[in-house]
């Protein structure tokens, strides 16, 4: 391991993880306490703004929130480990499925795709009482980290020195109070996750939330605080079913939400999907082009300007608005459209239909896009029926109780997203419907959008769902059922059902697996624990994902498993002289190395001699 004093006096880079953070420690050290907190105070007092104590504005308070903010800003504690057995078309794909939690997932990404992500789409736990949804935070090393700090659990040593973690009465309330099946419970898991969601969004990307009654209030407050409330875009309404049994109260409950937020309002415009131009048609040769008869009569009006006769002059039929409307346009407006051509008289008709046609050319169209109406899902073919049967067309399980279908999403990227080179994000990946919907679209506009999957390894409880765990175990061949044994499974099927030239059906598998740390032992000395189970090109990935390079970039091996490069930059996985002199042949190229590399101080020096500024150590 390399000590960081050393890499002090060395005046070795170590890259910046928060630029905001470090502007302030070096231009305003007088906001940053002793113990690297952020003094909030003194920067109100530099800004001179004034503020009453003891006056609070409208917010959104819960039991938990404050750890669940400081969740949020603990570093992270995994790795990324490839799985070549789970992937598929890994040397030409751009796709990626993380196993794993997805707040650490979420964390890695971060340092990589930092405002790079066009769309998340997510459908999280809905809270429905009947069961504790998974992702325990409270089991995170980091969870407890932070109890421990604040004094919620304490730690107590026998005489030989082993260590016993005890909750205080204030950890058993707080832990009661904040379940997994109370409001504050989710509203502590939803918090850290969306605040990184946020950080992950491009400038005019959006975020997508399916959601149903049991928590939409409180995720429209929460992600009004997260995102702002001005960034709100629209909710919409999704028809879930048909009918439904609840005799009770006799409401036929159909229907959930799905929120949408922007990371910045005034940068998106969710128009998409080219309308119907089929039935505009130029029968009579107009010189204006293609046209369609349109209505011009509507309910908005008054008397006095919307409602006069119009006289056909060939059948002598005056022509009134239908009983309860007014005429679109004014009588010299009328007349004006009459003497364009727009509106033309009929020289045989029937009785009971109007006498002329108001013609809406193609031409004054502002635009051949459709709008996103916030009904649109109330269609049939959005709801869970439809979701299920595409399940089954694949030869798959259902595994889930709200299950979305590729419509219903595909429908939100061709709105949301661009065909070129958009990345979707989905970290609840479930039964993997995103990537499914993404290459459905990239299919149908020849686009080149990537997906981004992350999805718990959560185990499936044969008792709980029988079907779901025999696929798994039998036609999958999966020891331990897990869901995304499912995710992956669908995704590759999906792919091999749409498969056409130049479509990406691939994607790469990784598991997060325990990053490389000094850890405390029981007798309070250090310990420095090294994940064996890594190769020396996923060492240089992750080293590559903490400088900003995403995952999806290609690896060059310049000394065979201890020298590679991404992209404009080098890593070290291991030293020797042969990787000192392929270095030295390279001018101006950035050079990255691990602070647990297990590198002898004579060698670490010397490359810090021929290197120079060029030598960046991360940990």
């Amino acid at each position: 391991m390399i000590d960081k004093n050393l890499i002090k006096e060395a005046k070795i880079k170590e890259p910046v993880k928060n630029e905001f953070y470090e502007l302030l420690k070096s231009k305003f050290p007088q906001t940053i306490n002793s113990d690297g907190a952020v003094n909030f105070d003194t920067i109100k007092m530099l800004l001179d703004i004034k503020v009453k104590e003891n006056i609070k504005g409208y917010e959104l308070n819960w039991t938990g929130k404050g750890l669940a903010n400081a969740l949020y800003t603990t570093p992270c504690d995994k790795e990324l480990k490839f799985n070549k057995t789970k992937s598929k078309n890994t040397n030409s794909t751009q796709n990626i499925i993380i196993k794993g939690d997805n707040l650490d997932a979420l964390k890695l990404l971060k340092s990589a795709y930092y405002e790079k992500i066009k769309m998340i789409y997510i459908d999280p736990p809905y809270n429905t009482k009947n069961d504790d949804f998974i992702y325990p935070d409270d089991f995170r090393k980091d969870y407890k980290q932070i109890c421990i700090e604040i004094g919620l659990i304490k730690i107590e040593v026998d005489e030989f020195g082993n260590k016993t973690e005890v909750p205080s009465e204030a950890m058993d309330f707080f832990t009661s109070i904040t379940s997994t099946k109370s409001h504050s419970g989710w509203l502590s898991f939803m918090l850290p996750r969306l605040k990184l969601a946020r950080d992950l969004l491009k400038d005019d990307g959006v975020i997508f939330i399916s959601i149903d009654d049991n928590e939409q209030a409180n995720l429209k407050l929460l992600c009004d605080e997260i995102f702002g409330e001005e960034n709100f875009v629209a909710d919409f309404i999704r028809k879930t079913k048909s009918t439904t049994n609840d005799a009770k109260t006799g409401i036929n409950y159909q229907h959930e939400f799905l929120y949408c937020y922007a990371k910045n309002k005034e940068n998106v415009n969710l128009l998409g999907g080219q309308k119907d131009l089929s039935k505009y048609k130029n029968p009579d040769n107009d010189p204006n082009g293609a046209w369609v008869s349109s209505d011009p009569s509507a309910k908005s009006g008054t008397p006095q300007n919307g409602y006069f006769g119009v006289t056909n002059p060939y059948t002598g039929k005056v022509d009134y608005p239908p009983e309860g409307m007014f005429w679109r346009f004014s009588q010299n407006t009328i007349q004006k459209h009459i003497d364009e051509g727009r509106i033309c008289f009929k020289k045989e008709h029937k009785d009971d239909e109007r006498g002329f046609i108001y013609k809406r050319y193609l031409k004054d169209l502002k635009t051949d896009l459709t709008t996103f109406d916030s009904l649109k899902f109330v269609d049939n073919k959005f709801m869970n029926q439809s979701a299920t049967k595409g399940l089954k067309e694949l030869n798959m399980v259902e595994a889930f109780s709200y299950p979305k279908s590729v419509e219903f999403i595909q429908e939100i990227i061709n709105h949301a997203t661009n065909d070129n080179h958009d990345i979707i994000l989905d970290f609840f990946a479930g039964s993997g419907t995103t990537a499914h919907a993404v290459m459905a679209q990239n299919a149908q506009d020849n686009g080149n959008r990537k997906f981004i999957l992350v999805q718990l390894d959560e185990k499936i409880d044969e008792k709980k769902s029988k079907t779901a765990f025999d696929f798994c175990k039998n036609e999958l061949g999966s020891k331990e059922p897990v869901i995304s044994d499912i995710t992956i499974e669908r995704v590759k099927r999906a792919g091999n059902k749409l498969e056409k030239p130049n479509l990406d059906t691939g994607f790469c598998v990784y598991d997060l697996t325990d990053k490389d740390a000094l850890i405390q032992k029981s007798d309070g000395t250090l310990d420095f624990y090294l994940n064996e189970d890594l190769t020396p090109l996923d060492k240089a990935l992750n080293l590559a994902l903490q400088s900003g390079k995403t995952i999806d970039i290609k690896s060059e091996e310049i000394c065979k498993d201890k020298l590679y490069k991404f992209d404009d930059s080098y890593y070290i996985v291991s030293y020797d002289k042969n990787v000192l002199e392929s270095l030295e042949a390279t001018t101006d190229k950035p050079v990255y190395i691990s602070g647990y590399n297990d590198i002898k101080l004579d060698d670490f020096l010397n490359l810090q001699s021929v290197l120079k500024d060029r030598l960046n150590v991360v940990y």
